[in-house]
C-alpha cells in the first residue's frame, strides 16, 4: 500500500478536529518510511487537494509540524523533510511534562536521583572544548549575578552542557526537559540574599572536578549542589509549575 493512502484517508475527519487530523496526517505521512532527510514534500496544492482541506488550514499544520521538528518550509520552494534530532525527540516530551502539575519537589527527585550519575559520566567523556564551553558559562554567571534572565540562561547552558558532555542521547533527552522546567523556578534565588553566589561557587566545584576528569568528585559535588538547592527551596518544594517558556 502507498504513502497517499495516510493523505487520502478520511476516517476521523468527522470525529476530530479537521485542523488536528491534518497535523496527525500530515505527521503520519512524513514517519511512513517512504521519505528520507532532504525529500520535498508535495506542494500545498496536491497537499490540499489530498487531505481534502483548505489551503488556510494546511498551512497552519504545515506550521505546528515544522515547530515539532519535522520539517523545514523554505519560502518559494515548500517543505522538506528534517533529518532527525534529539531536539525532535525533547520537543515533544518538553510539551507533555509541562501540561501537567509538576511540583518542585517532583523535579528536585528526579534532578537528584539522574544528575549526579550525569556528573560522573560527563567527567569520563568531556572533551577540551566542551570544557572550555561551561566556562564560558560558568564567566556568563559571575557576569550576569545581578540580571536574573541573564544568569539564568547561563546556569541553563551549563547544564545543557553537562548532560551533552556524557556523549549519550538517553541521557540528554532525560536531562534537559528536567533543566528546562527547574528553569522556572530559578529566578525564585533572587528573593533569598547571597543565594545566586552560592548556586555560582557549587558549579566551579563541579567543574573542577570535570577538568580534573574525577568522576567521583564530579558525583560528589552536584549531590552537595543539588542538596543545597533543595534545602534552599525547602518551604517552597509545593509550589508548582505548568508552563515553562524556554525552549529547547
Amino acid at each position: 500500500m502507498g504513502t497517499n493512502h495516510l493523505l487520502h484517508d478520511r476516517e476521523g475527519m468527522v470525529r476530530g478536529n479537521i485542523f488536528d487530523v491534518t497535523v496527525a496526517r500530515l505527521r503520519a505521512f512524513i514517519d511512513c518510511g517512504s521519505l528520507s532527510a532532504g525529500d520535498k514534500l508535495p506542494s500545498e496544492r496536491e497537499l490540499g487537494e489530498q487531505l481534502g482541506v483548505s489551503r488556510s488550514v494546511l498551512r497552519e499544520a504545515l506550521r505546528v509540524v515544522e515547530s515539532q521538528g519535522l520539517i523545514t518550509m523554505i519560502q518559494g520552494k515548500g517543505a522538506y523533510v528534517r533529518k532527525p534530532g534529539i531536539r525532535t525527540v525533547i520537543e515533544p516530551v518538553q510539551r507533555l511534562i509541562r501540561d501537567g502539575s509538576i511540583t518542585l519537589a517532583n523535579l528536585m527527585q528526579a534532578r537528584a536521583i539522574i544528575e549526579p550519575e550525569v556528573a560522573k559520566i560527563a567527567s569520563l567523556n568531556v572533551t577540551e572544548d566542551q570544557i572550555s564551553k561551561l566556562e564560558q558559562d560558568c564567566r556568563e554567571m559571575i557576569k550576569y549575578l545581578d540580571f536574573p534572565e541573564r544568569y539564568l540562561q547561563a546556569d541553563t547552558n551549563f547544564h545543557r552542557g553537562l548532560a551533552e558532555a556524557t556523549g549519550n542521547p538517553v541521557l540528554i533527552i532525560m536531562m534537559w526537559p528536567l533543566i528546562n522546567l527547574f528553569a522556572g523556578f530559578v529566578p525564585l534565588f533572587y528573593e533569598r540574599p547571597g543565594t545566586p553566589q552560592k548556586v555560582f561557587s557549587a558549579h566551579e566545584d563541579l567543574l573542577n572536578a570535570l577538568k580534573l576528569h574525577d568522576p567521583e568528585c564530579a558525583e560528589k559535588s552536584m549531590q552537595a549542589h543539588l542538596a543545597e538547592v533543595t534545602e534552599w527551596f525547602g518551604n517552597l518544594a509545593g509550589e508548582k509549575i505548568f508552563n515553562s517558556d524556554e525552549d529547547y
